[in-house]
Formats: structure tokens, sequence, C-alpha cells
């Protein structure tokens, strides 16, 4: 599904591209207009797997390139809250690259869809009262999100934005005593402040 996502949202870029070279050709302003981007945010997770059904924090930073108003290029690190149940805990970090098109509603306000990859590392510790464990994990995913942004000075915005990212990991990976492999869902929903230079 992911996948699908990303898709059309690369089919929904190369779209905004072609429009934008008829509209330039005919003066309606549409026109490459790079600026760069960089911020900072915090927010809050929802973890849901059959081991997991609980909320963290999680913090970012991140960098956009917009290629004009409408379509940008994001890089970001994301650092999950270790989190985890009474024998198993896992800390996750990420760093992600993504397209986002974005939809100016006024000069102060705009919204937003962003879809691409995720390459995560993992650290899980097993503690039972049999022994205690630990190991490490990686994995990329695709990821997808959607958001608003707020102008809030003239270099300074306000983004405020879901985003929804899935982690696997074999169960061979952690440890035998691990019953299922772990496929879970984490919800991040986060504030931002974002300075454009």
């Amino acid at each position: 599904m992911n996948k699908n996502l990303l898709a059309i949202l690369c089919v929904s870029a190369l779209s905004t591209a072609a429009v934008a070279q008829e509209d330039r050709a005919s003066g309606n302003g549409w026109q490459y207009s790079p600026e760069f981007s960089i911020g900072g945010g915090y927010g809050l997770t929802k973890l849901k797997d059959g081991d997991f059904d609980e909320e963290e924090a999680a913090k970012k930073a991140f960098a956009v390139f917009k290629i004009n108003e409408f379509i940008g290029i994001e890089a970001a690190y994301i650092d999950f809250d270790e989190s985890g149940n009474e024998a198993f805990d896992i800390d996750i970090k990420g760093k992600t690259l993504d397209l986002i098109l974005e939809l100016p509603i006024s000069q102060s306000f705009s919204i937003y869809a962003k879809g691409g990859q995720m390459w995560w590392d993992a650290d899980t510790n097993i503690d039972t009262s049999e022994f205690i464990t630990s190991s490490d994990s990686d994995g990329d995913e695709t990821f997808w999100g959607v958001g608003t942004k707020f102008r809030l000075a003239e270099h300074l915005d306000l983004r405020v934005e879901y985003e929804r990212f899935n982690f696997e990991i074999s169960r061979d990976e952690i440890n035998v005593l691990q019953p299922d492999d772990i496929d879970m869902d984490v919800d991040y929903a986060s504030v931002s402040l974002q300075f454009t230079f």
C-alpha cells in the first residue's frame, strides 16, 4: 500500500512538472524558484503491534529543498523513544528521504502530502528471569505523511504533520525466544519549526 502511494506521488510530481512547463511558457508564474529550509520538531508516536500498544515521544531534524512552491525534497533524521513490554525493549532511529507535494491555500497557509523511504536501525533488548540479551537490527521501508504549514514570520513556518511508518523485524534477528516476527506500525504526529534561508 505504501509503495502504491509513493508511486502515485511520483506520478503526481511528474504531472505537476509538466503543467509547470506549460504555465511558465504561458506566463502564469510556474517556474523554477529554489529555496532551502532547515527545521526541527517534536511529537508523539503511537505503536501498534501484537507486542506493543503504547505512546512514546520522538524528535526529528530535517532539511528541505524546494524546486518551486509546489514540489520539494526532504531529508530527515528521526529519533524514536525506547518502547517495549515487560521483557522486550526496542529503540529505533532512522533517516528518511521523501518527495513533498505542497498546495498553497494562501500566502500564510498551505497543505502538503509526502512519501518516501526510511532507513532505520534498532537496538533490541530482552530481559527475562532466565537471561538478558541484546541485538541490533536494521532495514528500510516506505512511508507517507500529510501536513499543514503556517507562516509565522517572513522566514519562519510552523508545520503540523502526521506520518505513518512500518517496521518489520525478523524473529531470527532478535532471539529465538521471541515467538513471532515484529510487524509494527508507528503513527507519528509532530509539530515543527522550519526556517527558510
